[in-house]
């Protein structure tokens, strides 16, 4: 019964209601989509089925990028369309889908859901990972829409809260057990805990993580060396990027630069924050530390005069961009790892075989560092100290850097595979709504 959770929703806005217009007077992020994120989308008009396909965040949009441009190619019959929950998924979804509609994912309030389901039309709807929201589940059942969810997985937190919710609603229970539906699940783990929550096992797969599939192993040299032109990196520079960093890390990141720097004068730093509203405070804590920052933005517009010091440090300010600033590092430090956020992808400049460093917090990667570690393909470093000594070492001894590199490169390459597994299972559905 939709009421039960839209009181919920509803009792825990009045509670966190100055917290959150708080939140949404102050930073960009939390007032964008608004209108969207309230069900105020463009209707859908074309007479094509529709497949309306849902990634949260920036990780889940560049996920889905493989299995739509499958999709497009196999069924152009069909009409896919794209919904996110972050503003910077939003800016990667518009970016990577510019000739495809792009929308907020609508608040889980019933008569919001059910008001965008009836604008947008779809025939079928593709979540990637693991986006149940109850009313949201419960309005897709309630229309007999077949709902598939790749790239599954099912945290064992998440796994407890649906088994309570399914208790206390036998409707939200039906829309989770709902034969229509599949669950294309990442891991043997993720597959049992979908059957244990009642669904049947012949709806769940196991076939593995869609995300290696979309991970490049090499980036244009014409884009490269585009890039190391605007930063004005030479041959010789060596090049340590920060990448998706978090409050905390660039002052770390700054002192590691600054030792290193006394030795080896060719070093150079990116520093590409996980969130770009934090740009300005970044900026301050450079030139704070005696530093100078450098936006692309400005770079880009040419109104900065390189003084080629030491004391330049670059920082993106630029969403969709980062993939393609790795390839210029010699050495990463993929963030949120060193504060307890859970850590950020390590896996894209693992496939560019790059030598990766990240902290102890990454609960959030666990598969991805587990395969590296196993296959020393990457560096957990525990403390500041310890991401110095490291990339000292790799300074050192260019050899293991690229060592290191190569075996991250393998680890990428031997995961690949998922998306075509999936197409199997969509494509079985799609044809059968076709006929």
């Amino acid at each position: 019964m939709p009421i039960i959770f839209d009181s919920i929703y509803l009792a825990a806005s009045v509670v966190g209601a100055p917290y959150t217009l708080f939140k949404m007077l102050t930073s960009e992020r939390h007032r964008s989509g608004l209108y969207q994120r309230f069900g105020m989308v463009s209707e859908r008009t074309s007479k094509k089925p529709g497949i309306w396909i849902h990634g949260a965040s920036v990780g889940e949009v560049i996920t889905a990028k493989s299995i739509i441009e499958k999709i497009d190619q196999e069924f152009p019959e069909w009409e896919t369309f794209i919904s996110t929950s972050t503003n910077t998924g939003y800016s990667v979804a518009k970016q990577n889908f510019s000739d495809k509609p792009v929308f907020y994912f609508p608040v889980d309030l019933s008569w919001i859901t059910k008001k965008v389901l009836r604008r947008v039309k779809p025939s079928c709807i593709l979540l990637i990972e693991l986006e149940i929201w109850p009313n949201f589940l419960v309005s897709v059942y309630e229309k007999n829409i077949p709902l598939i969810i790749v790239n599954g997985r099912i945290s064992n937190k998440s796994f407890k809260t649906y088994q309570i919710i399914s208790r206390i609603s036998e409707e939200f229970y039906n829309s989770l057990t709902n034969k229509m539906n599949i669950y294309c699940a990442r891991t043997e783990l993720d597959a049992q805990r979908f059957c244990s929550l009642g669904i049947p096992s012949e709806q769940v797969f196991v076939t593995g993580t869609m995300k290696y599939d979309n991970i490049p192993t090499h980036i244009d040299e014409n884009s490269k060396n585009e890039l190391a032109n605007l930063f004005h990196i030479k041959d010789n520079d060596l090049v340590l990027i920060g990448g998706s960093t978090h409050e905390g890390e660039e002052e770390i990141l700054l002192r590691v630069f600054e030792r290193l720097n006394k030795t080896y004068s060719n070093l150079r730093l990116i520093i590409a924050p996980r969130h770009i509203e934090r740009t300005r405070d970044i900026s301050r804590l450079i030139e704070k530390m005696g530093f100078v920052p450098l936006l692309k933005t400005e770079i880009e517009k040419s109104v900065y005069k390189w003084r080629n010091t030491n004391k330049e440090v670059i920082l993106i300010d630029t969403v969709g961009d980062l993939g393609k600033i790795y390839s210029l590092s010699n050495f990463v430090f993929v963030g949120k790892s060193l504060v307890p956020f859970g850590g950020q992808n390590m896996m894209e400049p693992a496939g560019l075989g790059k030598p990766v460093f990240f902290g102890p917090h990454v609960f959030n990667f666990k598969e991805e560092v587990d395969l590296l570690l196993r296959n020393e393909a990457a560096r957990l470093v525990e403390t500041e100290d310890e991401l110095w000594g490291s990339i000292e070492f790799f300074i050192k001894n260019p050899e293991a850097a690229k060592e290191m590199g190569l075996r991250a490169q393998e680890v990428v390459n031997g995961k690949r595979g998922a998306t075509e597994r999936n197409m199997e299972i969509i494509r079985k559905i799609l044809e059968s709504k076709s006929s």
